[in-house]
């Protein structure tokens, strides 16, 4: 054990009083036990290697003013309740933001997509507003009042 923690220590401690990580020229090469050390030490200790390695310089992209414009608008503010009907299970629903954050398209556009399609499934939404103290844990879920989308052939 003792013949382990010598020359790991005695590693750390040159490490810490060498050079500063990235201020090493092309010319200078490491010793291969160095080297073979610096590999061991990678796998045990993934901080090391990040010190001497090189920063990176790349920018990163900056989004178009378009993006963040559309970015800004498309944060929930309202909720949005779905009603799901499945064929062979209880119905259920489900409380969402007023915008799909992946693509900030509404909710209601979105559902309307991704609705299931089978014979006798069917999807709604409402606004949460709407229907004040809807409970979407209960099971079977009740039906929404004042709808605003309903996709599927079982509607």
């Amino acid at each position: 054990m003792r013949r382990f923690i010598l020359p790991v220590s005695a590693i750390l401690l040159s490490a810490a009083c060498g050079a500063a990580p990235g201020h090493t020229t092309s010319s200078q090469a490491e010793p291969s036990s160095h080297a073979a050390t610096k590999a061991s030490e990678s796998r045990s200790n993934p901080a090391a290697v990040k010190s001497t390695s090189k920063p990176e310089s790349t920018p990163k992209p900056k989004a178009s003013a378009k993006a963040a414009a559309k970015k800004k608008t498309c944060e929930p503010t309202r909720d949005v309740l779905v009603w799901y009907k499945t064929p062979g299970l209880p119905n259920s629903a489900q409380r969402l933001g007023n915008y799909y954050l992946a693509t900030c398209e509404s909710t209601f556009e979105w559902l309307q997509k991704t609705a299931v399609t089978e014979p006798g499934a069917c999807t709604e939404a409402a606004w949460a507003s709407d229907n004040p103290g809807y409970n979407t844990d209960a099971t079977p879920a009740a039906r929404l009042k004042k709808v605003q989308m309903a996709a599927g052939p079982g509607c």
